[in-house]
């Protein structure tokens, strides 16, 4: 039981960073329609951001700052950069796609060669033991969770009752009657841009805090994040959280039975079931048409 309990516990803690990941890629595929792997490096770029700007002397919260700041900077970069000139020559999604695969690549060998490819840990971060029922985590669990759950309930409260919020929403139901009405549809996507990035951010931090970072880290990120919108339902920010969550206690418990390195496997096996049962996603709505 306790191990059982432990492993749970363990999947939470998982499952919040990941839904921090995924939230944010669901809301940039929800709204602009790109399927945006390229967000894997920016997730990256958030944690060594903030240890760029550790290494300069600022404090813990600052250099966290910064990284966040770094990570929407970049992510904004990339639609201007990358993906809106290809859809001003009306590219096709593939060759977005392949683009921002691409992108990913490029970005993640830049890191390397500026940091090298050695793990890099920030520290800092006041850690304290705490057993509870005979499950063990620490401070900086807690506060995964903590600054998971915050970031998720301010993500839903800016859509539902900010005028931008709707904005973005209406964007996500049908670009062409947003335009129709007077939004400016390039101004949403670069927003949603930076708060997708900026979101991304501290799950990548927090993960540097914990036991580390390395320039690739954003690829198993963005492949996590793109397996829990699936699961969750494309266009829902709720749905991507619970894929998330459930993808993180899944693989968690799973080291019962599976040895650790088939979590992936784990993952991808969540991925087919749902696809089969409920093509739409737990949480998302039935699509008359869809396209890739």
């Amino acid at each position: 039981m306790d191990l059982f309990a432990q492993l749970l516990v363990n999947g939470v803690i998982a499952g919040s960073l990941y839904a921090l990941v995924a939230c944010s890629f669901g809301l940039i595929l929800g709204t602009t329609g790109t399927f945006h792997f390229a967000h894997g490096v920016v997730y990256a770029a958030g944690a060594y951001g903030a240890y760029f700007a550790a290494g300069r002397g600022l404090p813990l919260w600052a250099a966290a700052g910064a990284g966040i700041a770094a990570a929407a900077l970049l992510g904004v970069l990339i639609e201007l950069i990358v993906y809106r000139p290809l859809r001003k020559i009306a590219a096709s999604p593939l060759v977005i796609l392949v683009a921002s695969l691409g992108t990913l690549i490029v970005l993640e060998n830049a890191i390397a060669i500026g940091f090298s490819t050695a793990a890099k840990i920030l520290e800092g971060f006041p850690r304290k033991v705490l057993i509870v029922g005979g499950v063990g985590f620490t401070t900086l669990h807690v506060t995964m969770v903590a600054v998971s759950l915050v970031v998720f309930l301010a993500l839903l409260a800016f859509l539902r009752w900010t005028r931008t919020g709707r904005a973005i929403r209406a964007v996500a139901t049908s670009p062409e009657m947003a335009e129709i009405v007077g939004i400016d549809t390039g101004r949403v996507f670069l927003l949603v841009f930076a708060i997708g990035s900026a979101m991304a951010a501290p799950a990548a931090i927090l993960i540097m805090m914990d036991r580390g970072a390395t320039p690739d880290m954003g690829m198993e990120a963005i492949l996590i994040a793109a397996i829990a919108v699936i699961v969750g339902g494309i266009g829902s920010v709720p749905g991507a959280a619970l894929g998330a969550l459930i993808i993180g206690v899944a693989q968690n418990l799973g080291v019962m039975k599976i040895p650790s390195e088939w979590q992936a496997a784990i993952a991808f096996g969540l991925l087919l079931v749902v696809v089969i049962v409920r093509p739409h996603g737990l949480l998302g709505k039935k699509l008359k048409k869809a396209e890739i």
